[in-house]
């Protein structure tokens, strides 16, 4: 899978831009601000249906413009797919082949994308949730079944708060309600746990031997908490029951994969506090070249590969090691402000974008 052309219109400070015979390592170079990023954005966008570094797909929308437009062509196994992304004051619009699909899960990961970025600091830094709707975008990419899946628990979680705010209100409401939906809870929540539990094992099998090609001594590892992991379904219909009373107080559903975590490990502690940020980046970037791996060998897919300011992290040294250790069907977008970041081997090999000379392509 490769993308051979991007245009964009209205996109961040983009009105209009067109990427044309893009090859398998294509290196972005630009000062700060010129919009390296917001061209790996579009190429996220495209795919997931939402940006990575906002919460609200309006900011995308170029200033005093109304839309904003993503055209993206790919190649696979010679054949060309058209891909259209279109975001208006009405909504969302997408279109393959030039054929409107009505539903976006007709439309997103037509192909599948892995980021690095600095933004991506916060999956070690932040809260829960953004480990959470990490992993949630990275099985839904992969696995049609986990979507829906999740669309489901959520509706179960959104009913089973919305009874349990009557019934604090109504004490002489009827439970069995809650037991039915405790049971679907527990059926469902389960094979969410499954499904995470397992991308993650996969994730460690690939992860300490990338980090170990950087820093050979140290260890590290991603650990996934739930509160259903090991468990079947009884004794999670048991725990449920066991919490009912508590939830019942603050109205709220405080058990289930909902709350589910997982953490860094830096030779057996949270790299979060006991490493430094140096270290900190690199566990990230070998944890992107893991989920490459899990995607490339136990999924069989070839995913774009999007790696903004990755020269900046690493040296001459680390940069050919990286590049020469991936799948070489893989495609790579690199974002660097300097091309003398670059060892010349690799810049003999890539297509270079110099947005500095407005868009001029450049071997």
């Amino acid at each position: 899978m490769h993308i051979r052309r991007i245009e964009l219109t209205n996109f961040r400070n983009y009105e209009k831009i067109k990427l044309e015979n893009l090859d398998n390592i294509n290196i972005i170079i630009g000062n700060n601000g010129i919009g390296k990023t917001s061209i790996l954005e579009s190429i996220y966008v495209a795919s997931t249906c939402r940006t990575f570094k906002s919460n609200d797909e309006g900011v995308l929308v170029n200033n005093n413009k109304d839309f904003f437009k993503v055209k993206v062509d790919i190649e696979n196994n010679g054949k060309i797919k058209k891909l259209d992304y279109i975001l208006t004051d009405n909504g969302k619009k997408t279109k393959i082949n030039n054929i409107l699909k009505k539903r976006i899960s007709d439309y997103i990961f037509q192909y599948k994308v892995i980021l690095f970025s600095p933004d991506e600091m916060k999956l070690i830094k932040e809260s829960p949730n953004v480990r959470r709707n990490y992993l949630n975008v990275s099985l839904s990419q992969i696995n049609k079944f986990y979507m829906k899946l999740l669309k489901d628990y959520n509706v179960l979680i959104k009913n089973k708060n919305e009874y349990l705010k009557r019934m604090y209100v109504n004490s002489n409401m009827d439970s069995r309600y809650l037991d039915i939906i405790d049971e679907k809870i527990a059926e469902i929540g389960s094979e969410i746990c499954k499904i995470r539990s397992e991308y993650i094992s996969k994730i460690n099998k690939y992860l300490r031997k990338n980090f170990q090609k950087f820093r050979r001594n140290d260890n590290v590892y991603v650990k996934y908490s739930s509160q259903f992991l090991d468990k079947d379904k009884k004794e999670i219909v048991s725990l449920l029951k066991k919490n009912r009373d508590s939830e019942m107080n603050l109205s709220l559903t405080r058990t289930g994969i909902h709350r589910d975590d997982f953490l860094f490990l830096f030779n057996g502690n949270n790299a979060r506090d006991y490493s430094s940020e140096g270290i900190q980046k690199l566990i990230l970037f070998c944890f992107k070249l893991a989920e490459l791996e899990v995607l490339s060998h136990d999924y069989y897919e070839e995913p774009i590969l999007l790696l903004d300011d990755l020269f900046s992290e690493l040296d001459i040294d680390n940069q050919n090691n990286v590049l020469n250790n991936l799948n070489k069907n893989v495609q790579v977008f690199i974002t660097t402000t300097d091309i003398n970041n670059v060892k010349k081997s690799i810049i003999k090999k890539a297509k270079i974008i110099d947005l500095n000379g407005g868009g001029k392509y450049e071997r």
